[in-house]
């Protein structure tokens, strides 16, 4: 079957790795607006099975051509980009997945009723677009679902993603215009039954994760979990739900730089006059970042010590708000060592995001899922949920449960 994956980058990278191994996989189309970057992944990690093409992917036409009698296209662009790769799925009569979502000029929340605004299509269609399926949103989203099904009530749900990271060369892991938007669009989150929005890094507290990662601060941040989950959960039984939040983690340096680049402006998308050109700040800021350092230079210093790449996802729901979690979820991805003897040159994040992402994918080619149109993974069934996480041990994360019960 053949596959098309629309982004060479970080997550285009390990999704390559992962999907030329699925025993489903014959072929797989690899487009990217950089060709040399497309052909350096299937030089890589092509298997024989792989053909590079430069493509945009905002072209519906030409990625609904490259799809002709695919089983799949996968997104790993920026989710500005879901909307006209959603409409190439269709054209396509094809599945889609993707690792998050936005539509340019607004919010993860807009971006999310775009895409199940076309539920019905793919339902005409025969098929599934699977959303948010990466890290947080998707591992989140599936272990949260785990939890809230075995509660009689679940009242809150507050997810935090920690993070500990140092480099002695520039590693980007992440799109770093996705995160500076993200970080300065006023922060969804669900709260006595409503959606409300929160200033930029709005409810700063320190947290205390686990080792390795340890106590730093965390704010609220604009994130996908909180657009699905208070419309999804309640589906799998109405239980109380009336407070849901997301928080970002990491060194307090770091949130203390981002935080003045947005409030001054310097990261903003919104366009500015300058010299007679419209410019947006955010698209200077991310071209004077200096690019990610050669895969084997990342892999060489990963496997000497040099680098730390450290992370942790932990899911709180509380069956009465204001009382101790009844069950709490840790997710301990593989840090950048473990990811290097796994395919070199890729981080936790990459690793993190598509591994899962990838392996939904596998469901979606093999006929695992049969849940057809548009829907997040806290919408598919227990059963396929159940198996995932089986998969996701496999695949190297570490994930723990701890439950609380009153004597």
């Amino acid at each position: 079957m053949k596959v098309v994956i629309i982004g060479a980058g970080e997550q285009g990278y390990v999704l390559t790795w992962n999907l030329v191994k699925h025993p489903a996989v014959d072929e797989i189309v690899l487009g990217d607006w950089d060709l040399d970057r497309a052909e350096g992944v299937k030089a890589a990690w092509g298997g024989g099975k792989t053909t590079a093409v430069h493509v945009d992917a905002r072209d519906i036409e030409h990625v609904a051509h490259l799809a002709e009698g695919a089983g799949l296209i996968l997104n790993a662009v920026i989710p500005e980009w879901d909307d006209p790769l959603m409409k190439a799925a269709l054209r396509a009569k094809t599945h889609y997945l993707d690792m998050a979502t936005r539509v340019e000029g607004g919010t993860i929340d807009d971006g999310y009723l775009l895409q199940i605004a076309l539920d019905e299509e793919f339902r005409a269609i025969d098929r599934t677009a699977l959303i948010h399926t990466g890290m947080t949103p998707g591992v989140t989203n599936t272990l949260t679902a785990i939890g809230y099904e075995e509660m009689e009530r679940c009242e809150a749900v507050r997810i935090k993603a920690g993070s500990c990271f140092k480099s002695e060369i520039p590693i980007q892991v992440w799109s770093q215009e996705t995160y500076y938007i993200d970080s300065q669009t006023p922060t969804l989150y669900f709260d006595d039954g409503k959606f409300f929005r929160a200033e930029p890094f709005a409810g700063w507290e320190y947290v205390d994760f686990p080792t390795p990662v340890g106590r730093i601060p965390a704010v609220l941040h604009e994130h996908e979990e909180c657009s699905t989950l208070p419309r999804f959960l309640p589906k799998l039984g109405e239980k109380g739900l009336r407070h849901l939040d997301f928080k970002l983690a990491g060194a307090e340096e770091g949130m203390k730089k981002a935080k003045i680049l947005v409030e001054t402006g310097i990261a903003s998308p919104i366009p500015r006059m300058v010299r007679g050109q419209e410019v947006r700040p955010i698209d200077v800021l991310v071209s004077v970042l200096p690019p990610s350092a050669p895969k084997e230079d990342i892999a060489r210093l990963a496997a000497e010590g040099r680098i730390v790449d450290e992370g942790v996802y932990v899911i709180e729901l509380f069956a009465r708000e204001g009382e101790p979690a009844t069950e709490i979820f840790y997710v301990f991805p593989p840090n950048i060592q473990k990811v290097t003897t796994l395919i070199p040159g890729a981080n936790r994040i990459s690793y993190g995001t598509s591994t899962p992402a990838a392996i939904y994918a596998g469901y979606l080619l093999d006929g695992t899922i049969e849940q057809r149109g548009v829907l997040p993974p806290e919408g598919l069934s227990r059963e396929v949920r159940l198996a995932y996480v089986e998969d996701l041990k496999e695949a190297g994360l570490r994930i723990a449960r701890r439950s609380m019960r009153w004597l």
